[in-house]
């Protein structure tokens, strides 16, 4: 009879309703792993004493401690007490400190003392580790040659809450829309490597030609852009406040084209967003911009929409397609629905992490 497998340690002082560490625990749950959680959100550095302790406590447990998103500074001091007890510590980045913040948020400037902090961040966390999980291969190259790193990792993409995302029964969705018209939506945090500016050009290109346009969220660049579409005069665009999550469904089901990311920075070239997966979860089509990364997912015409990135024409021109073709946005939504379900799926990221946990040294791979 085989060995049911050891619990495994999930610490950080993450988020526990982000998408990214939702899933994962889910998917560590799926493989059979029962799931010890070692949680604070105190500030540095009592957080550090308090999850120390924590990992302490809970060490005869488990064979392995899994650091979640967000836990850069953790993983040496939480490397060094797995060292002493014999444990093993994977370490999910997510993302780099300074892609996000130096090259893409542009926070601080690129020779400053916060540079400087957010890459001793990155190379320390990951040197550390003693496996690396990353969401896509891009950013696994990014880490690997920018901080010289040759261990194991393993591609685990991002993953959704199936309870929330999933097929629904359209008479119990009531529609959020209040105007006729083909319906586009767009959901997120108003980050640069969102590329909202591109959204609102495209708007403006298609303007009185019966497209409404909705943009769900708020965040760095919400009142530029929201400035932006006041000066242009656009009236086929509503801003909305952001919503839990799940009130997110009844903007989903209804629409007609679900939006990805559009901007042409290395960061939105690296990743697969959230709300892809989540809008290929719910069977929609998408528009997304094309990269590498999202081509080793979705092949293009088939199972999404991709165009250029920084191109409000293309984009434009995309919609006016999708809108003179149902039986395009219909096989691109049950494309798309098929890609979740064999990548993105809780049953598929679960597969992947079995295979990382129980035999580390065969990582560098997809999941």
């Amino acid at each position: 009879m085989p060995r049911a497998p050891e619990a495994v340690c999930l610490l950080g002082h993450h988020e526990p309703d982000y998408p990214r560490n939702r899933s994962i625990r889910a998917a560590l749950e799926a493989a059979g792993y029962p799931v010890l959680e070692v949680h604070s959100r105190a500030p540095f550095p009592w957080r550090h004493f308090i999850l120390g302790l924590g990992y302490l406590k809970a060490y005869r447990r488990v064979r392995w401690v899994f650091i979640t998103e967000g836990g850069h500074r953790l993983v040496p001091f939480i490397k060094l007490l797995a060292w002493l007890t014999r444990r093993k510590v994977a370490f999910d980045p997510f993302l780099s400190r300074y892609n996000t913040r130096i090259e893409d948020r542009k926070l601080y400037r690129p020779g400053g003392l916060q540079a400087w902090i957010c890459r001793w961040q990155d190379w320390s966390s990951t040197h550390a580790a003693d496996v690396l999980v990353f969401d896509t291969q891009e950013h696994q190259g990014y880490f690997y040659s920018r901080y010289g790193l040759d261990k194991p990792y393993r591609i685990l993409p991002v993953g959704v809450d199936e309870v929330v995302f999933r097929a629904v029964d359209p008479a119990r969705i009531p529609r959020p829309y209040p105007q006729d018209g083909f319906q586009i939506l767009f959901y997120g945090s108003f980050i640069p490597l969102q590329g909202v500016e591109h959204i609102l050009s495209a708007a403006g290109l298609l303007a009185g030609q019966g497209f409404r346009f909705t943009l769900i969220g708020d965040g760095q660049t919400y009142a530029e852009m929201r400035k932006r579409a006041q000066e242009a005069g656009t009236a086929d665009l509503v801003f909305a406040a952001p919503v839990p999550e799940a009130s997110l469904i009844p903007y989903l089901f209804h629409a007609d084209v679900c939006l990805g990311i559009f901007s042409d920075s290395l960061k939105a070239a690296n990743v697969v967003p959230n709300k892809v997966v989540q809008a290929a979860a719910m069977g929609k089509p998408i528009v997304t911009r094309d990269s590498q990364a999202i081509r080793r997912y979705f092949r293009p015409m088939e199972d999404a929409f991709l165009i250029p990135p920084a191109d409000p024409r293309a984009l434009a021109d995309a919609l006016l397609r999708l809108r003179a073709d149902p039986a395009l946005r219909h096989s691109l939504g049950e494309r798309a629905r098929a890609v979740f379900e064999s990548r993105f799926s809780v049953r598929a990221l679960a597969e992947g992490l079995r295979e990382t946990l129980s035999s580390p040294g065969t990582g560098n791979q997809d999941q």
